[in-house]
């Protein structure tokens, strides 16, 4: 079922830019928060990403986001602190089995459904994890504007 009023809200988030082959995005989600850490940061959380690019040749460009305690932190090594992360206006879609299969399904049904209803893309795709040891799951977000 599609959400048609979601958003995404933090505040203190620490992002990175990477660029890999789709294939290794659990690598890349794991090295990530192991800077994380290493940066002695205290989580918040959840864990997020967009999805920056149509990755035709499988490389996928990627920004990873982790709310964080902390409104600084003393060496980014190419990480970027948001005082305040926000997107409004975004329609949404729950996956909790077969991420990897349904990703590509949820993407249509959320174009499919802007369509509809004569909405733009806004943003790039947003990927929300959350779920625990026993249950995985993932929202997927896309900002969305009226046409012009």
């Amino acid at each position: 079922m599609i959400n048609p009023a979601d958003s995404i809200r933090f505040t203190n988030v620490v992002s990175k830019k990477y660029r890999f082959h789709y294939e290794n995005i659990n690598d890349i989600i794991k090295l990530f928060l192991e800077e994380v850490v290493q940066h002695n940061i205290n989580i918040k959380g959840p864990l997020f990403y967009s999805i920056n690019n149509v990755p035709m040749d499988e490389m996928v460009n990627a920004e990873f986001f982790m709310p964080i305690v902390e409104d600084t932190i003393d060496e980014k090594n190419d990480m970027y602190i948001h005082s305040y992360y926000a997107i409004e206006d975004m329609v949404s879609i729950c996956l909790y089995n077969q991420l990897e299969k349904n990703t590509e399904i949820a993407y249509h049904m959320l174009l499919d459904y802007m369509n509809q209803h004569q909405l733009n893309q806004a943003t790039p795709f947003y990927h929300v994890m959350s779920g625990d040891e026993t249950l995985q799951y993932v929202f997927i977000k896309v900002g969305a504007s009226k046409l012009a």
